[in-house]
């Protein structure tokens, strides 16, 4: 299979770094380093070509497989091979290493198995993802929903890499998987840099493994686990710096990962920004004037990785970061009082408080609904708060990769914290210190810059994740030692749970992924949908067409699963457009060619939510061509098109 040739480059960039003295995990972060670069780089340049084609893609890694082994062939013996691990392990160590990689197995199962079904990814991760197959480039193209266009594109880059050399989308649950795993090395390396013995690295890489919403995330096509993954390689490659005796950890690195984490997700500015700043200041004292040096590259490798996404925001929104007003206003917090701040403190620790105890959560309802007549703010302030049809509420115990929440971990964390802050701690730990304070930093600036969202718990997995050494420092250094295995243990049989009931994704119970169709587990989330989208993919390929079109008036409208559904069910594949885009921004793409030319032989219609389902469908004119309906079932309505001179 195509799929293996990424596979074996990641090899080979494992193996030439892996001779080059460093350890097995630093390896394996800078090889994942090395593949995105290149996967990155390579792409955008392939884009500006059009040749995001299989032959593209299988030259790119045939390419990168014959450089890495020339070079692998000239310096093969100059480098000493590092071990994979130095000294005995103990049974207990073992068995917690045995507890992650039974996780990890079990969610890879799941991953390999259930087609992607994530909500986002139905509206825009994937969907984005078969136009640029399509297109064979990443420009942007008219969409009834522009975040398809503007979020970063770092993550679904990936995806299209697979989905080309496989055929289909069998491995793109496996880009968070991978994910999930580097986080989990790359915690157990910070947690060493930060002075942790074994034993702290291990606690660390449970920790990490065992978090509720990165279990329900490994398996998806979300990238809330692919920008963590970054994140932690940033603030590795950062403590390595600061732990330099000189300037000259070579500050590409950080460059690189702070650019891809940037590529991948927009909250990257926030978790990253307070390390930026530590080091800058720990510069500044280090080597004085001459941090300009490293900080320029830092800067300028950082920004030209995402130079191509900034210029296609910047030629359709005018703004590098892209999102339109309509867009960036459920972001954006529009209010700045301490009040609202602390509104959004409170709310946001609140997410991970719910446990399978209603009393319980009515209880901390009660206290956050207190808290907030103290400040004298509205809990579900519109100025503050993303509203959508719920109100804010303690979500219980949560199996819903949206909006779990991590109530032992959490408390691990705050109960950490509280030992931490003792002075027998927290003055030997000073650079630890500093690293957790970055830590609430980050969290702190998305409570006083972003509106709370009903699944504002996804953005906090970095940050979980980013305490993972610190607490795993807290329980090796523990009066009584058998105390951190047994949390450790505690918190692997505690996440099993979540590994096996995927409220979307479950390999336990009555309907699960091993007994249930591929194309039905599609719309998990919504399977209302499964009648109506099928039936009309069985009229579409009655009439045998070849051009599509799509006509969404609503956010909330799927559109992968057309493609999925339609290429299975006609060969060739057929052509799909957009051919409205909601009188937004992008529907000046319309006017371009090869949109400009595009006429559809038949029109899928996806019915805004309060259509009017009692009335006939009116016709639809679009490029002088009238398309009359056939079909309906709400949402969904299919038109053909009517012969030229026919009444409309």
């Amino acid at each position: 299979m195509l799929i293996v040739f990424p596979l074996i480059s990641f090899i080979l960039l494992f193996l030439i770094f892996w001779t080059r003295n460093e350890c097995w995990r630093s390896s394996l972060l800078l090889a994942a380093l090395g593949w995105s670069l290149i996967s990155t780089v390579l792409t955008e340049i392939l884009s500006g070509f059009n040749l995001l084609t299989l032959n593209g893609i299988c030259g790119l890694w045939i390419g990168t497989i014959i450089a890495s082994l020339i070079y692998f062939q000239i310096n093969f013996g100059r480098g000493r091979r590092s071990k994979l691990a130095g000294g005995k392990i103990s049974l207990a160590l073992l068995g917690l290493l045995g507890g992650i990689v039974f996780i990890f197995a079990a969610v890879g199962l799941i991953a390999a198995i259930a087609p992607p079904n994530n909500w986002d990814s139905m509206t825009y991760h994937l969907s984005r993802v078969v136009h640029w197959m399509q297109n064979q480039s990443l420009a942007h193209y008219p969409t009834y929903y522009p975040p398809q266009l503007f979020h970063p594109p770092g993550a679904g880059i990936t995806i299209l890499h697979f989905q080309i050399l496989s055929g289909g989308d069998r491995f793109a649950n496996l880009v968070q998987w991978f994910s999930a795993i580097g986080s989990a090395i790359g915690v157990s390396l910070i947690a060493q840099q930060l002075g942790a013995d074994r034993r702290g690295q291990v606690f660390a890489a449970v920790f990490s493994a065992t978090i509720p919403m990165g279990i329900l995330q490994a398996s998806s096509t979300q990238n809330d686990y692919v920008v963590c993954f970054w994140v932690v390689c940033f603030a590795y490659y950062i403590l390595r710096e600061l732990s330099a005796d000189i300037c000259q950890s070579q500050p590409w690195k950080i460059g690189a990962t702070l650019g891809i984490a940037l590529f991948t997700k927009t909250t990257a500015y926030i978790f990253c920004l307070p390390f930026l700043i530590w080091w800058i200041i720990s510069g500044i004292k280090r080597w004085r004037v001459k941090v300009w040096q490293p900080l320029l590259i830092i800067i300028v490798v950082a920004i030209a990785l995402n130079l191509g996404h900034y210029w296609r925001n910047w030629e359709l929104f005018g703004s590098p970061i892209g999102a339109p007003p309509q867009y960036a206003e459920h972001y954006q917090v529009k209010v700045f009082t301490i009040a609202t701040f602390l509104s959004n403190v409170i709310r946001n620790l609140a997410l991970h408080v719910g446990t399978k105890f209603s009393f319980w959560n009515g209880l901390m309802m009660g206290g956050v609904n207190v808290l907030h007549r103290l400040l004298g703010i509205d809990t579900n302030d519109p100025r503050i708060t993303w509203l959508v049809e719920d109100k804010f509420y303690i979500p219980g115990l949560s199996f819903n990769e949206n909006n779990a929440g991590n109530p032992i971990h959490f408390m691990l964390i705050l109960v950490a914290i509280a030992i931490f802050l003792q002075p027998q701690y927290f003055k030997k730990h000073l650079q630890l210190a500093i690293y957790v304070t970055a830590i609430v930093t980050a969290f702190l600036i998305i409570c006083l810059m972003l509106k709370l969202q009903p699944w504002h718990s996804r953005h906090h997995l970095t940050l979980f994740v980013l305490f993972a050494p610190f607490v795993g420092i807290i329980l090796e250094n523990l009066s009584h030692r058998k105390i951190g295995y047994y949390i450790a243990g505690s918190l692997i049989l505690l996440s099993l749970p979540w590994v096996f009931k995927n409220q979307f994704r479950p390999i336990i119970g009555a309907e699960n992924i091993f007994n249930t169709s591929r194309n039905d587990l599609y719309f998990t989330n919504r399977p209302r949908l499964i009648q109506p989208y099928n039936q009309a993919v069985d009229l579409i390929k009655s009439q045998n067409v070849q051009n599509i079109g799509l006509s969404f008036w609503s956010d909330n409208a799927w559109e992968y699963p057309f493609w999925v559904l339609l290429g299975q069910q006609i060969k060739p594949a057929p052509r799909i457009e957009n051919v409205t885009a909601r009188n937004n921004i992008t529907s000046i793409k319309l006017q371009i060619p090869p949109y400009s030319t595009f006429e559809p032989d038949a029109i899928i219609y996806f019915e805004p939510k309060n259509h009017p389902k009692e009335q006939n469908f009116p016709n639809l004119a679009i490029k002088n061509q009238t398309y009359a309906p056939v079909w309906s079932l709400p949402p969904l309505s299919v038109l053909l098109k009517k012969p030229r001179g026919s009444q409309p």
